[in-house]
């Protein structure tokens, strides 16, 4: 088997994720009366729950019922924040990116201290090629204090850097990931593969192997690993993981790339 370039991690699109979804009773569109139980208004509650439910179906992929509800949650409440981080991402899956731009600015205008949709902003940004922009609003999320997880905006900055080929830029926000949290395992593969990227095999190997105690294997840690293993030339190891990543991902984008490249 000869060695195989195989597709690496890319950005990943997270989707927020909704919580509970609230019960309203008796809604009525344009109501200002502030209702007791939350101190709402029935706009306001029949806004969080569309924006919520919305936001349920874009995770899901049902791009027409999300916006069938996340408009109506704008509707409601303009000034919903969820609502408009939301939609953004709605209008960046399909294809409006001025206009997504508009909406996820606005609920970062409307909550800026819900790191989390300054992310999914960079995620959008980083997606369209403005690398310096989505670099800038990763590092910014991770700065939040309210933000349990800055590892994970960081590492988004540096996957989005390495997507840029600004390996320097990736290292730095990688090292950071890692600083912050040295058990975080998706860094540790971008670091391996960010090694194989700057020719180092052997330090690529080490990172591999962080990774695996911390871990289990996925499709893209199996395509990672093989190319590890092939620039070290242990072929029988990279024989290995190729054999793990037909047998237990054969639909995988990797398995049917490393097909391809055979």
């Amino acid at each position: 088997m000869k060695k195989h370039d195989l597709p690496a991690v890319t950005i990943m699109r997270k989707s927020l994720i909704a919580c509970a979804l609230l019960a309203v009773v008796g809604v009525t569109s344009g109501c200002a009366t502030k209702n007791a139980f939350g101190h709402l208004s029935s706009a306001e509650k029949a806004a969080r729950f569309n924006a919520e439910l919305g936001t349920s179906y874009l995770a899901a992929g049902e791009l027409e019922p999300a916006q069938t509800k996340l408009q109506r949650a704008l509707a409601h409440d303009p000034n919903n924040a969820l609502a408009n981080n939301s939609y953004g991402k709605l209008l960046a899956e399909l294809d409006d990116p001025q206009g997504a731009d508009r909406s996820f600015l606005r609920s970062i205008r409307l909550d800026p201290a819900r790191a989390e949709y300054r992310n999914n902003y960079a995620i959008f940004l980083c997606g369209r090629g403005r690398t310096a922009e989505a670099i800038s609003q990763f590092v910014t999320a991770s700065e939040n204090k309210f933000y349990q997880t800055p590892e994970f905006a960081l590492d988004n900055a540096a996957v989005c850097a390495m997507e840029a080929n600004q390996l320097t830029v990736a290292e730095k926000h990688l090292r950071s990931a890692i600083g912050t949290n040295p058990s975080f395992a998706p860094s540790m593969l971008h670091m391996a593969e960010l090694k194989l990227k700057t020719g180092d095999a052997e330090l690529a190997d080490a990172y591999y192997s962080r990774y695996l105690t911390l871990a289990r294997h996925t499709p893209t840690s199996l395509a990672v690993g093989i190319n590890v293993k092939s620039s070290l030339g242990d072929q029988s190891a990279a024989d290995e993981l190729a054999e793990l990543l037909l047998s237990n991902y054969p639909r995988s984008t990797q398995a049917k790339t490393f097909l391809a490249s055979r």
